[in-house]
């Protein structure tokens, strides 16, 4: 079992490097060259900003629900700041 769980572990890390090298890393590379930063400045910005995307939109989405989606919404934006 443990060998199988470990194996599929690394086939998944394997698939998820050479999708974001293949894909996410050269449009972020592309975006940075566009508008003339360093391309260190995608890592730092542009890649925590797609990071806490979900958050937000989660946040928002809570927040005009309306009912105790407020507290809901303030609760996740406390729990994902703490990571």
């Amino acid at each position: 079992f443990w060998a199988a769980a470990v194996g599929v572990t690394v086939m998944l890390f394997l698939v998820l490097g050479s999708t974001a090298e293949e894909y996410f890393a050269p449009v972020l590379t592309q975006l940075c060259e566009s508008m003339g930063l360093p391309p260190r400045f995608a890592g730092v910005t542009f890649l925590a900003l797609a990071n806490g995307a979900p958050d937000v939109s989660s946040t928002i989405a809570a927040i005009m629900s309306g009912g105790k989606g407020l507290y809901l919404s303030l609760g996740a934006l406390t729990g994902a700041g703490m990571f």
